[in-house]
C-alpha cells in the first residue's frame, strides 16, 4: 500500500494551522513546525485578574461567512457571540471626543454629511469631503498612490488626519501615507470609477451602510466565547486528531530540497538543551513572516525570494486593566475609542472597553471593568514595560495606561481601583505594506504557479484579518486537491523532526475595513 504524501508547515500561527488542516483533510501526514510554546500567533488570551481575555485578535470582520463556517465545522457554532449594540466607538482628537461615523471603510466616510460625520469634521470639512462627487472619478489616482494622498486629494486633509489617521494607525499600527491604495483596498479604485465618488463608492462595497448607522458600527464583527484563543486551540486538537504532528517550540533553520523534488527541513529546539531535528515530505509550506519566509527561501529559491515584499513589522504593546469603577458602567465611551496622533495628554492610540463591547467579558468579570489601551504608532517608542507586583499593577506603563484611560473614558481612574494589570507586547504581529506590494504578490503567485508543492500563506498575503487568511485557505483547497503526484521517493521523514509549510498562490488581499477600532480583529 502506498505511503500517504506528506506535508511540512512551518508556522502555527492561524495561517500555518489552515493550511495543516488543508493538508491533512487531504489525507497527508502533516507535521507542523512553531518556534514559540503554544500555536495561534496572534490569536491569544491570558487570564488577568481571575478573568480570561483576549491579548491579541478579539474578533473577526464578519465578509462572506467564511469565519462561521469554519467555526460551525470545528463544533463551535454555539460560542459565536457579537457586540452589544447601540453603543458604538468613539474617535478621540484635537477637536474633541465624537462617536465614530459608522458605515465607512478605513475611516473613508459613506456619508460625509451625516450628523456624526459633521460632529467629527466641522461643517466645512464635512462639506469639503461631499464636494468630492463633483470630482472626476479617476482624479488622484495613479500609480501607487497611498491611502492617505488619495483620500486628502478628494476629501481633504480633515478626513486623513480625523477619520483615516486614527483607524489606521490605532488599528493596523500605520501610517496612511505609506499603505499603498491598490495592496490594502484594491477593490475602492474601480468601485470609484464605477460610482464617480469615493463616498459612493464605500457605499457601494458596504451596502449594509444605511442599516448599520441606525444600530452602530460595533455590529460587523463575532467573537467566540470566552476568547478567540479557543479558534486555535480547536484547528491543533482536530489536526492531532487526525493524525497530524504538531512540535511546538521547535524552530525550522533551513530548507532544502533534492532533485526529485523532496523537501527537507532542519529545525532544533527552542528550549534548554536543544535538539536538532530534520525532516523530508513532498510539500512544504511556509506559513512566516515574509522576512522570515525570504530568509528560508534565499538558497534554494533565490528568484522567489528576491521577490518577496518588505513588509515592516510595527511593534505594539497592550495594556490590560482590571478596574473596580462603577462609573464606567455607563460605558462612557461606547465599546472603545481610536486616537488621532497628537492628541494632547493621551499617548495610546486606541482603547478597547471590553466589558462594554462584550456581554460574555460583563459577565465573567462580575462587576469589575476590563479595559486594553494600545501603544505603538509607525515611528514612536514603545513605553517602557516596567511593570511589575503580584498583580502586574506597578511601574509607570501602569500609570501611563490609567492616564490616558482617565482622558479617552472621561472618568477619573487611580491605582486605589486598580485589581491586576498585564502587559502584552507582539513585535511581529502587524505588517504595513508599502508601494508596489500588490505588484510583488502578483508576482509571487506567478512564481508558485510553477511550484504547486510549495505555498506561502499569511496575512502578508491573504490581507488583514481572521476573515482575510480563512477566505484565502479556502480558494486555495481546491489547489491542494488538484496537486499532481511527485516522483517516487524511497527516503523516509524522521518522526521527531518539524516540517516547514508552503502555501498555494492565494490572489490579492481583500480586506475587510471598519471604522470603529474595538471591530477590528487584529492586536
Amino acid at each position: 500500500m502506498k505511503s500517504p504524501e506528506r506535508t511540512i508547515v512551518i508556522g502555527g500561527g492561524i495561517a500555518g494551522l489552515l493550511a495543516a488542516r488543508r493538508h491533512a483533510l487531504a489525507g497527508r501526514q502533516v507535521t507542523l513546525l512553531e518556534a514559540d510554546e503554544v500555536t495561534g500567533g496572534a490569536i491569544a488570551a491570558q487570564t488577568v485578574g481571575g478573568i480570561e481575555i483576549n491579548t491579541g485578535a478579539e474578533a473577526w470582520s464578519v465578509g462572506n461567512g467564511a469565519v462561521e463556517a469554519l467555526v460551525a465545522e470545528l463544533g463551535m457554532a454555539d460560542r459565536v457571540v457579537s457586540p452589544v449594540t447601540g453603543r458604538g466607538s468613539r474617535l478621540v482628537s484635537a477637536a474633541g471626543v465624537h462617536i465614530a461615523p459608522p458605515g465607512g471603510m478605513f475611516g473613508i466616510p459613506a456619508s460625509p454629511l451625516s450628523r456624526q460625520t459633521r460632529q467629527v469634521l466641522g461643517t466645512v470639512g464635512a462639506l469639503r469631503a461631499w464636494a468630492e462627487r463633483f470630482l472626476p472619478a479617476g482624479f488622484g489616482l495613479r500609480e501607487g498612490v497611498t491611502i492617505g494622498d488619495y483620500v486628502r486629494r478628494r476629501m481633504g486633509r480633515r478626513v486623513v488626519d480625523r477619520l483615516v489617521a486614527p483607524l489606521v494607525g490605532g488599528v493596523h499600527s500605520a501610517d496612511p501615507y505609506s499603505l499603498e491604495l491598490a495592496a490594502t483596498l484594491p477593490r475602492l479604485p474601480d468601485a470609484v470609477r464605477e460610482t464617480g465618488s469615493l463616498a459612493a463608492a464605500v457605499r457601494l462595497l458596504r451596502p449594509d451602510t444605511t442599516r448599520s448607522s441606525g444600530r452602530g458600527a460595533g455590529t460587523a464583527v463575532r467573537a467566540l466565547a470566552p476568547t478567540m484563543a479557543d479558534l486555535p486551540r480547536a484547528l491543533e486538537a482536530q489536526l492531532r486528531e487526525r493524525g497530524a504532528e504538531v512540535l511546538t517550540s521547535t524552530a525550522a533553520l533551513s530548507v532544502a530540497r533534492e532533485d526529485g523534488g523532496t523537501w527537507q527541513v532542519t529545525a532544533s529546539t527552542t528550549d534548554e538543551g536543544s535538539t536538532a531535528v530534520h525532516l523530508e515530505a513532498e510539500h512544504l509550506v511556509l506559513a512566516c513572516p515574509p522576512d522570515a519566509t525570504a530568509t528560508l527561501l534565499k538558497q534554494i529559491a533565490p528568484v522567489l525570494a528576491a521577490a518577496i515584499p518588505s513588509a515592516p513589522a510595527v511593534p505594539v504593546r497592550l495594556v490590560a486593566l482590571v478596574i473596580e469603577a462603577p462609573a464606567l458602567d455607563a460605558a462612557p465611551s461606547g465599546t472603545g475609542a481610536l486616537v488621532a496622533a497628537g492628541t494632547p495628554g493621551v499617548r495610546a492610540k486606541a482603547l478597547t472597553h471590553a466589558t462594554a463591547k462584550w456581554e460574555h467579558v460583563r459577565r465573567a468579570a462580575d462587576g469589575l471593568h476590563v479595559v486594553r489601551l494600545s501603544y505603538g504608532r509607525p515611528g514612536e517608542e514603545l513605553p517602557e514595560d516596567d511593570s511589575h507586583g503580584p498583580h502586574g499593577t506597578e511601574g509607570a506603563i501602569v500609570d501611563l495606561a490609567l492616564t490616558d484611560a482617565s482622558a479617552i473614558l472621561g472618568t477619573d481612574l487611580d491605582r486605589t481601583q486598580l485589581r491586576a494589570a498585564r502587559v502584552i507586547t507582539w513585535q511581529r504581529a502587524m505588517r504595513r505594506p508599502g508601494p508596489g506590494h500588490r505588484e510583488a504578490l502578483a508576482r509571487i503567485s506567478e512564481l508558485l504557479d510553477e511550484d504547486p508543492r510549495l505555498e506561502l500563506v499569511g496575512s502578508w498575503r491573504a490581507g488583514t484579518g481572521i476573515d482575510a487568511i480563512v477566505r484565502a485557505d479556502a480558494r486555495a483547497a481546491a489547489e491542494t486537491a488538484s496537486v499532481p503526484p511527485p516522483a517516487e521517493s524511497s527516503s523516509a521523514p524522521d518522526p521527531s523532526a518539524p516540517a516547514p509549510s508552503t502555501p498555494p498562490p492565494s490572489p490579492e488581499p481583500e480586506p475587510t475595513p471598519s471604522t470603529d477600532p474595538t471591530q477590528e480583529d487584529r492586536p
